[in-house]
């Protein structure tokens, strides 16, 4: 039997045992504090702040390492090539600037971590007064454009004055022009402008002094311009040239649209908050002039990626709330005529719809062994993006045929089942366009029925360098029925390339957007009119609800 002694004894030991393994522990956390945290660079100093792209800066700091090894900088996201560094050690760098860097925050990157940031000014971006005509002016000024002409999808440099440090509500704008028939001389009906889109990735730079943006699809010979919150500049010319083919935007349809979200069933203690995300028809070449009609509550954001956010703040247990909107909207025919001999690939850095519309996403799997083979299988060797999207059009029915009851989360499974209805198809023609190197995105909308009915419906367009987006049908096109639409188009070829003016779009691509609140419970909808992967956030004592998303009514065509 132990003893009270020898049992304060082994305590006494447990103790201090347990004592060292806390200060080794400490002393190990200590250290990697150190290396981590105390060891990161620091950057006390940059000489010249301001100054010209290829010059040479100076960084001085602590923590930098006697030699770069595999560290380096980084300013406004630029890192400088191997021989741009001059000299480096532990306090001082010396580095020669890349000549595209811009005005941005410069880091150094060590195997420690990465520095505080310091700010860097290239003096060409700075403002200058302006001298002359220019003086008296406030407001947007073009000085010169890079070139008199140029095809859509083309950069165009912009050279001015006042066009403000950053973008925001800002663009630039190109003339566009609508088919409509005899117009007497004096009139300009037809006549209108198109915006270099976000979308599209049209803005690659923006400065106070120098605009470089995208032609974008629409686009005409013409006018362009600088808007900006302090007013419009004056028009300059800009020809498109070395088109492919032609597009024209005929017959306009004019749609009065409403719906509503509801809410009712609710659960729920303050406070509260419930997000909605309701989309908005989108603003494109084919179809424009997007205008609020109503919202009968006022949107926390009006618009967003072309979604009004609403906040529905501390719901009471049993109440109902509902959301409604409607809009006017401009539709156009589409008719296009591809010359597949001219098209020709865009010269390097290519547009960033390239990089962004031809890469697997959440409902695209362009990726998947079984797109690729199907992809080869159709397109053969084919080259042309032109004649692979035709290849893969005429092929896809042979794959898997039109059924408007078979529904699948995945193209994959209704490859695998040869049978989907128009969202399975149109992302699968997406899958295979994309798999073949051809930018392409899923559209979501309405069919708009001769009785004013609307059915929920999917389509798909293309990006030819040149020409721009070109709209395809997989479903009218193959001959196939939707029930209670019928084609205004006799000749269903004409959807592989053409468009009527009944596809009401919501959505081009998948609409990318993040939640309002760090924990809040996310609810999407597969099947809505829009792509998107948030509807709902709830968050707070809301612990349930139900939602009623409404399909769209057409109150007036004219």
């Amino acid at each position: 039997m132990t003893s009270p002694e020898n049992r304060t004894s082994s305590l006494r030991t447990r103790a201090v045992w347990l004592a060292g393994v806390i200060i080794a522990a400490a002393a190990v956390a200590g250290f990697f504090y150190y290396s981590r945290i105390a060891g990161r660079p620091v950057v006390s100093g940059i000489y010249p702040s301001i100054g010209e792209p290829g010059g040479i800066v100076t960084l001085t700091g602590r923590h930098f390492g006697r030699e770069r090894g595999e560290s380096r900088l980084e300013i406004d996201g630029v890192a400088p090539t191997e021989s741009s560094y001059v000299s480096w050690n532990d306090s001082v760098i010396e580095v020669k600037l890349p000549f595209i860097v811009d005005s941005g925050l410069v880091y150094v990157i060590t195997g420690q971590g990465r520095s505080n940031p310091r700010l860097y000014m290239n003096r060409e971006r700075l403002p200058v007064a302006p001298s002359g005509a220019a003086a008296a002016k406030t407001g947007p000024t073009i000085v010169s454009l890079s070139g008199a002409g140029g095809t859509v999808g083309s950069v165009l440099s912009i050279s001015g004055l006042n066009f403000g440090a950053n973008r925001n509500e800002s663009g630039v704008f190109f003339s566009w022009l609508a088919q409509t028939g005899f117009v007497p001389a004096q009139e300009q009906t037809g006549q209108g402008f198109v915006e270099a889109s976000d979308a599209d990735f049209g803005y690659e730079a923006w400065s106070d002094q120098e605009i470089r943006v995208r032609v974008p699809d629409g686009a005409v010979s013409g006018s362009v311009f600088v808007k900006t919150d302090k007013g419009s500049s004056d028009f300059q010319y800009f020809q498109i040239v070395d088109q492919p083919g032609t597009k024209t935007f005929r017959a306009k349809r004019t749609y009065t649209i409403s719906y509503f979200v509801s809410i009712d069933k609710i659960s729920a203690t303050t406070p509260n908050d419930l997000y909605l995300w309701i989309p908005k028809p989108v603003e494109a070449a084919a179809q424009r002039e997007v205008i609020v009609v109503n919202q009968s509550l006022p949107p926390l954001v009006p618009d967003y990626r072309g979604v009004s956010v609403y906040r529905l703040k501390d719901l009471p247990a049993n109440g109902s709330v509902t959301v409604a909107q409607s809009f006017i909207v401009q539709v156009y025919e589409v008719d296009t005529s591809v010359q597949g001999e001219k098209i020709r690939e865009p010269s390097e850095p290519k547009p960033l719809v390239y990089a962004n519309h031809t890469q697997p996403d959440s409902r695209i799997p362009s990726s998947a062994p079984a797109i690729i083979a199907l992809a080869k299988k159709l397109a053969g060797k084919e080259k042309n993006p032109h004649r692979i999207a035709k290849a893969l059009y005429d092929g896809l029915p042979s794959a898997v045929s039109f059924s408007a009851t078979h529904s699948h989360e995945s193209p994959l499974e209704a490859l695998a089942d040869r049978t989907g209805d128009a969202y399975s198809l149109a992302t699968l023609y997406c899958a295979l366009l994309r798999a073949s190197g051809v930018p392409a995105l899923p559209v979501s909308g309405y069919l708009i029925g001769d009785d004013r009915s609307a059915r929920r419906h999917y389509w798909v367009e293309y990006w030819l360098y040149g020409l721009g987006w070109i709209p395809v049908d997989p479903v009218l096109g193959s001959g196939a029925v939707v029930q209670g639409f019928v084609p205004p188009f006799e000749d269903r070829n004409r959807y592989f390339g053409d468009l009527d003016n009944r596809h009401l779009a919501f959505s081009r691509g998948v609409t990318p957007l993040s939640p309002m609140t760090p924990n809040g419970r996310i609810a999407a909808r597969e099947r809505q009119y829009s792509l998107q992967d948030l509807y709902e956030e709830a968050s707070g004592g809301l612990s349930g609800y139900s939602a009623f998303w409404s399909d769209i009514e057409i109150t007036g065509v004219y």
